[in-house]
Protein backbone atom coordinates (compact mmCIF):
# COMPACT_ATOMS: atom_id res chain seq x y z
CA UNK A 1 0.00 0.00 0.00
CA UNK A 2 1.27 3.34 -0.92
CA UNK A 3 0.91 6.54 1.07
CA UNK A 4 0.54 9.76 -0.63
CA UNK A 5 3.32 12.26 0.12
CA UNK A 6 2.07 15.84 0.49
CA UNK A 7 3.42 18.36 -1.88
CA UNK A 8 6.23 20.69 -0.72
CA UNK A 9 3.97 23.74 -0.64
CA UNK A 10 1.30 21.94 1.37
CA UNK A 11 3.91 20.77 3.92
CA UNK A 12 5.07 24.32 4.53
CA UNK A 13 1.58 25.69 4.85
CA UNK A 14 0.22 23.24 7.41
CA UNK A 15 2.13 22.86 10.73
CA UNK A 16 1.93 19.69 12.79
CA UNK A 17 -1.48 19.10 14.24
CA UNK A 18 -3.19 20.89 11.45
CA UNK A 19 -3.18 24.30 13.21
CA UNK A 20 -2.43 27.39 11.27
CA UNK A 21 -0.50 30.01 13.28
CA UNK A 22 -1.08 33.64 12.41
CA UNK A 23 2.08 35.59 11.69
CA UNK A 24 2.10 39.39 12.07
CA UNK A 25 4.65 41.52 10.36
CA UNK A 26 5.36 45.05 11.59
CA UNK A 27 3.98 47.83 9.55
CA UNK A 28 6.33 49.31 7.07
CA UNK A 29 8.59 51.88 8.74
CA UNK A 30 7.57 50.98 12.34
CA UNK A 31 10.70 48.91 13.12
CA UNK A 32 12.85 51.57 11.54
CA UNK A 33 11.34 54.32 13.71
CA UNK A 34 11.91 52.31 16.92
CA UNK A 35 15.52 51.64 15.98
CA UNK A 36 16.10 55.33 15.37
CA UNK A 37 14.59 56.27 18.74
CA UNK A 38 16.84 53.70 20.45
CA UNK A 39 19.87 55.05 18.66
CA UNK A 40 19.00 58.56 19.71
CA UNK A 41 18.60 57.58 23.39
CA UNK A 42 21.74 55.46 23.67
CA UNK A 43 24.29 58.18 22.74
CA UNK A 44 22.66 60.62 25.20
CA UNK A 45 22.85 58.13 28.09
CA UNK A 46 26.43 57.24 27.19
CA UNK A 47 27.35 60.92 27.00
CA UNK A 48 25.84 61.65 30.41
CA UNK A 49 27.57 58.64 31.95
CA UNK A 50 30.92 59.64 30.44
CA UNK A 51 30.61 63.20 31.72
CA UNK A 52 29.68 62.02 35.21
CA UNK A 53 32.59 59.59 35.30
CA UNK A 54 35.00 62.28 34.15
CA UNK A 55 33.68 64.63 36.83
CA UNK A 56 34.23 62.00 39.52
CA UNK A 57 37.79 61.40 38.31
CA UNK A 58 38.59 65.12 38.36
CA UNK A 59 37.04 65.47 41.82
CA UNK A 60 39.09 62.53 43.07
CA UNK A 61 42.30 64.06 41.74
CA UNK A 62 41.53 67.42 43.37
CA UNK A 63 40.75 65.77 46.72
CA UNK A 64 43.93 63.67 46.54
CA UNK A 65 46.08 66.71 45.78
CA UNK A 66 44.46 68.62 48.63
CA UNK A 67 45.18 65.79 51.05
CA UNK A 68 48.80 65.63 49.89
CA UNK A 69 49.28 69.39 50.29
CA UNK A 70 47.73 69.37 53.78
CA UNK A 71 49.79 66.36 54.82
CA UNK A 72 52.94 68.08 53.60
CA UNK A 73 52.09 71.29 55.52
CA UNK A 74 51.40 69.30 58.66
CA UNK A 75 54.45 67.09 58.36
CA UNK A 76 56.15 66.97 61.74
CA UNK A 77 59.69 68.33 61.66
CA UNK A 78 60.91 65.03 63.11
CA UNK A 79 60.29 63.43 59.70
CA UNK A 80 63.40 65.13 58.31
CA UNK A 81 66.15 62.72 57.42
CA UNK A 82 68.57 62.19 60.29
CA UNK A 83 71.59 63.14 58.19
CA UNK A 84 69.86 66.35 57.12
CA UNK A 85 69.17 67.31 60.73
CA UNK A 86 72.76 66.61 61.74
CA UNK A 87 74.10 68.70 58.88
CA UNK A 88 71.90 71.70 59.67
CA UNK A 89 72.92 71.88 63.34
CA UNK A 90 76.44 70.50 63.07
CA UNK A 91 78.23 73.75 63.95
CA UNK A 92 77.55 77.34 64.95
CA UNK A 93 78.69 78.38 61.48
CA UNK A 94 75.77 76.61 59.80
CA UNK A 95 73.42 77.29 62.73
CA UNK A 96 74.44 80.77 63.91
CA UNK A 97 71.20 82.00 65.49
CA UNK A 98 71.61 82.13 69.29
CA UNK A 99 69.19 80.33 71.58
CA UNK A 100 66.55 82.24 73.50
CA UNK A 101 64.45 81.49 76.55
CA UNK A 102 61.24 81.84 74.53
CA UNK A 103 62.47 79.33 71.95
CA UNK A 104 63.71 76.65 74.32
CA UNK A 105 61.07 77.00 77.05
CA UNK A 106 57.96 78.71 75.65
CA UNK A 107 55.03 79.36 77.92
CA UNK A 108 52.56 77.11 76.09
CA UNK A 109 54.14 73.71 76.83
CA UNK A 110 51.40 71.24 77.78
CA UNK A 111 53.51 68.32 79.04
CA UNK A 112 54.97 70.25 81.99
CA UNK A 113 54.97 73.64 83.67
CA UNK A 114 57.74 76.25 83.44
CA UNK A 115 58.11 78.23 86.67
CA UNK A 116 61.37 80.06 85.91
CA UNK A 117 63.82 80.47 83.03
CA UNK A 118 67.37 81.77 82.76
CA UNK A 119 69.74 82.52 79.89
CA UNK A 120 73.44 83.10 80.50
CA UNK A 121 76.58 83.31 78.39
CA UNK A 122 78.57 81.98 81.36
CA UNK A 123 77.90 78.25 81.08
CA UNK A 124 79.85 77.56 84.26
CA UNK A 125 76.87 78.91 86.23
CA UNK A 126 74.89 75.84 85.12
CA UNK A 127 77.55 73.40 86.32
CA UNK A 128 79.46 72.44 89.42
CA UNK A 129 82.84 70.85 90.11
CA UNK A 130 85.07 69.93 87.19
CA UNK A 131 82.21 70.30 84.72
CA UNK A 132 82.53 74.08 85.03
CA UNK A 133 86.04 74.08 83.58
CA UNK A 134 85.03 71.46 81.00
CA UNK A 135 82.34 73.74 79.57
CA UNK A 136 84.74 76.65 79.46
CA UNK A 137 87.45 74.58 77.79
CA UNK A 138 85.15 73.37 75.02
CA UNK A 139 83.77 76.83 74.27
CA UNK A 140 80.20 76.71 75.59
CA UNK A 141 78.62 80.06 74.70
CA UNK A 142 75.10 79.75 76.09
CA UNK A 143 73.19 77.93 78.80
CA UNK A 144 69.38 78.18 78.66
CA UNK A 145 67.82 76.74 81.81
CA UNK A 146 64.37 76.36 83.33
CA UNK A 147 62.75 75.14 86.53
CA UNK A 148 59.98 72.70 85.62
CA UNK A 149 57.07 70.88 87.20
CA UNK A 150 55.22 67.81 85.96
CA UNK A 151 51.65 66.76 86.81
CA UNK A 152 52.51 63.16 87.67
CA UNK A 153 55.31 63.64 90.25
CA UNK A 154 56.31 66.10 92.97
CA UNK A 155 59.86 66.63 91.77
CA UNK A 156 62.17 69.61 91.55
CA UNK A 157 63.45 69.65 87.99
CA UNK A 158 66.11 71.75 86.29
CA UNK A 159 66.48 71.31 82.54
CA UNK A 160 68.70 73.11 80.08
CA UNK A 161 70.40 73.31 76.73
CA UNK A 162 74.06 74.16 76.17
CA UNK A 163 75.42 75.74 72.98
CA UNK A 164 78.81 74.31 71.94
CA UNK A 165 80.87 75.24 68.86
CA UNK A 166 80.37 71.98 66.96
CA UNK A 167 79.29 68.35 67.12
CA UNK A 168 82.73 67.14 68.19
CA UNK A 169 82.79 69.54 71.16
CA UNK A 170 79.26 68.57 72.22
CA UNK A 171 80.09 64.86 72.12
CA UNK A 172 83.28 65.43 74.12
CA UNK A 173 81.31 67.32 76.77
CA UNK A 174 78.78 64.50 76.84
CA UNK A 175 81.53 61.97 77.52
CA UNK A 176 82.93 64.16 80.30
CA UNK A 177 79.48 64.51 81.89
CA UNK A 178 79.19 60.73 82.10
CA UNK A 179 82.58 60.40 83.76
CA UNK A 180 82.13 63.32 86.18
CA UNK A 181 78.61 62.35 87.25
CA UNK A 182 79.63 58.75 87.88
CA UNK A 183 82.68 59.76 89.93
CA UNK A 184 80.93 62.65 91.68
CA UNK A 185 83.58 65.13 90.51
CA UNK A 186 81.13 67.36 88.68
CA UNK A 187 77.57 67.80 87.53
CA UNK A 188 74.80 70.30 86.84
CA UNK A 189 73.41 72.74 89.36
CA UNK A 190 69.78 73.51 90.12
CA UNK A 191 68.30 76.90 89.33
CA UNK A 192 69.09 77.93 92.90
CA UNK A 193 72.77 77.28 92.23
CA UNK A 194 72.92 74.27 94.53
CA UNK A 195 74.84 71.25 93.26
CA UNK A 196 72.89 68.00 93.37
CA UNK A 197 74.27 65.22 95.47
CA UNK A 198 75.94 62.08 94.21
CA UNK A 199 73.31 59.61 92.99
CA UNK A 200 70.70 62.17 91.93
CA UNK A 201 69.15 61.36 88.54
CA UNK A 202 70.96 63.30 85.82
CA UNK A 203 70.12 62.67 82.17
CA UNK A 204 71.60 64.25 79.05
CA UNK A 205 71.59 63.96 75.28
CA UNK A 206 73.80 65.41 72.56
CA UNK A 207 72.71 66.31 69.03
CA UNK A 208 74.59 68.56 66.66
CA UNK A 209 76.42 71.25 68.61
CA UNK A 210 73.99 71.10 71.54
CA UNK A 211 73.89 69.31 74.88
CA UNK A 212 70.48 68.83 76.53
CA UNK A 213 70.20 67.83 80.17
CA UNK A 214 67.92 67.61 83.18
CA UNK A 215 68.54 67.15 86.91
CA UNK A 216 65.87 65.69 89.20
CA UNK A 217 65.53 65.87 92.98
CA UNK A 218 62.73 65.56 95.49
CA UNK A 219 60.67 68.63 96.52
CA UNK A 220 63.19 69.50 99.25
CA UNK A 221 66.29 68.52 97.32
CA UNK A 222 66.40 64.94 98.55
CA UNK A 223 67.59 62.12 96.32
CA UNK A 224 65.18 60.36 93.98
CA UNK A 225 65.58 56.76 92.87
CA UNK A 226 67.01 56.85 89.34
CA UNK A 227 64.93 53.83 88.30
CA UNK A 228 61.60 55.29 89.41
CA UNK A 229 58.98 55.08 86.62
CA UNK A 230 58.29 58.81 86.91
CA UNK A 231 61.98 59.57 86.28
CA UNK A 232 61.93 57.57 83.04
CA UNK A 233 58.80 59.31 81.82
CA UNK A 234 60.10 62.72 82.87
CA UNK A 235 63.40 62.41 81.03
CA UNK A 236 61.57 61.18 77.94
CA UNK A 237 59.08 64.08 78.05
CA UNK A 238 61.67 66.78 78.72
CA UNK A 239 64.74 65.62 76.78
CA UNK A 240 63.39 63.51 73.93
CA UNK A 241 59.92 64.88 73.20
CA UNK A 242 60.43 68.56 74.04
CA UNK A 243 64.08 69.63 73.77
CA UNK A 244 65.01 67.24 70.98
CA UNK A 245 61.87 66.76 68.86
CA UNK A 246 60.14 70.09 69.42
CA UNK A 247 63.14 72.43 69.69
CA UNK A 248 66.19 71.02 67.90
CA UNK A 249 64.36 69.35 65.01
CA UNK A 250 62.30 72.47 64.46
CA UNK A 251 65.46 74.57 64.47
CA UNK A 252 66.96 72.27 61.85
CA UNK A 253 63.88 72.39 59.61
Amino acid sequence: MRYATPSRSAHRAAPAGGLTLPIRFPARGQHRRRSRRHLRREPLATHLFTRGLAGLIVLGIVVMLGVLFVADDRRPPAQLASAEVDARIATREVDPAPLSEAEVFPGDITAFGVTRTDLTADCSLAAGGALRTTLQRYGCSQAVRAALTVPYADYRITAGMLNLPDTTSAMAVGDQIRYLVETGDGGFTEMSGATTGLGAPVAWRTRGHYVMYCVITGPSGELVAPDAPEVTQLTRDVLDTHLHDSILIRRAS
